[in-house]
């Protein structure tokens, strides 16, 4: 019976250390998504890259200004230029912000999850809870490091395929399908900025989840004799 209870206790503590491990990387990853997705600068330095303004036919001072428009509007802080942005752009983004809204308060409940999982290893484990934690850490983190890499992967081979099927995934109508002749929003940001940018969120996933390998080798090392 008290070997029962050890084990008991064991399997829950195990478990819980598995939800704390995940909750932390998928808030991270969506977090790090927000960054790079809010970050004014990223557009305006791939704008200067692409030389758009010339491309698009307008001015930076313009182009930055719907940019920030844009990036308020999905921030539910402002309502779309109409007059920069057509009616199926309007449209398309008012979808873009409800998968941008789910994203966020997902990222919310992982945060919670995160700490409510940590408070109740801790009551079960006591003084061991680094020790039982970091030797948990390192499989959890290193399956999530290995679904990155085949995730590049698959988009590096075939972005225009991945990025169609991520459409079709994520959003039940067409209004996506934009046409750079009408459209200034894929004009301002056409395949090649995607492309940019989710290069850079799954390196900064990459370096962040490489730094917390490399930081809990040392805890565990720190821990393992405690």
């Amino acid at each position: 019976m008290f070997n029962g209870g050890i084990n008991m206790n064991k399997y829950i503590r195990q478990t819980l250390i598995v939800f704390q491990n995940f909750s932390l990387f998928i808030s991270s990853i969506l977090g790090i998504i927000f960054y790079n997705c809010f970050n004014l600068n990223f557009y305006k330095n791939f704008y200067l890259k692409g030389n758009l303004t010339a491309n698009i036919g307008t001015t930076s001072d313009e182009l930055i200004n719907n940019t920030s428009n844009l990036l308020d509007y999905l921030n539910s802080n402002a309502e779309l230029n109409t007059s920069w942005f057509t009616e199926k752009d309007i449209l398309h983004m008012k979808d873009v912000r409800t998968l941008y809204n789910v994203s966020f308060y997902t990222m919310i409940f992982f945060i919670v999850l995160f700490i409510i999982t940590t408070i109740l290893i801790i009551i079960l484990s006591k003084h061991k809870t680094m020790f039982y934690i970091t030797r948990t850490f390192n499989k959890t983190l290193l399956a999530f490091i290995i679904l990155i890499i085949v995730l590049a992967g698959i988009i590096s081979y075939n972005f225009n395929s991945f990025w169609i099927k991520f459409h079709q995934l994520l959003f039940s109508n067409d209004l996506w399908l934009l046409s750079p002749d009408e459209s200034n929003l894929i004009k301002m940001v056409p395949e090649e900025f995607f492309i940019s940018l989710i290069t850079t969120i799954i390196l900064h996933i990459l370096l962040l989840f490489v730094a917390l390998l490399v930081l809990n080798n040392i805890l565990k090392k720190r821990f393992r004799n405690i």
